[in-house]
């Protein structure tokens, strides 16, 4: 069987996570459409980086449950590989905002109603609770038989950083992505210059 993950992709409101433009948002429970077109699984939400389909989402308490499939290709397995060592154990969503409002009390925008375009593998999850729970079936499995789920340990609250974590979003109308932001470091016009020089 092909090898599938399964987890929350996103948890609900009034868990919030931090945009690049500096606010914070969250997904209002049944935000997403479960019978929705399935969702791409892609790598660092790049979408030429494909590695399988989103096949089930669920509305759960925690928040939106998902279970995803990976293509037998070489890439895939080598996804599969990073999760089972526990380099990948966190994923992150590609949504487009169909509608949205803001949230005076918790200082979020949140989100009421959203397309899943993609779930991506990452090393850091914007939202701390977005966690691949389970890896089942390996890519290069033969026997058709069921293998025992391999369970992913989860990290416990303190090890969770405190600090909010940002993410990259544009503005609601765009695909909100909810990644942690990489923070890019660039030269001051003087270094520019005497690098030039």
């Amino acid at each position: 069987a092909p090898a599938s993950i399964s987890g929350i992709a996103v948890p609900w409101a009034p868990t919030t996570a931090i945009v690049s433009g500096g606010q914070k948002v969250a997904f209002a429970r049944g935000a997403f459409d479960v019978n929705q077109k399935n969702a791409k699984l892609i790598e660092g939400h790049d979408l030429t980086q494909l590695r399988g389909t989103v096949n089930a989402l669920a509305d759960m308490e925690e928040g939106l449950g998902f279970t995803a499939t990976f293509a037998k290709t070489r890439a895939s397995q080598d996804a599969v590989e990073l999760i089972r060592s526990g380099a990948y154990d966190a994923v992150s969503v590609g949504a487009e905002v169909i509608e949205s409002h803001y949230d005076k009390d918790l200082k979020a925008t949140v989100v009421t109603k959203a397309s899943l375009i993609e779930l991506s593998l990452v090393a850091v999850p914007a939202f701390k609770d977005a966690l691949i729970t389970d890896i089942a079936a390996s890519a290069d499995d033969s026997e058709p038989d069921e293998t025992p789920t391999e369970t992913t340990p989860t990290t416990s609250e303190e090890d969770a950083m405190s600090e909010p974590t940002s993410v990259e979003a544009a503005v609601a109308t765009q695909p909100i992505y909810a990644t942690a932001k990489r923070e890019v470091k660039l030269p001051t016009a003087a270094e520019y210059i005497a690098a030039a020089a």
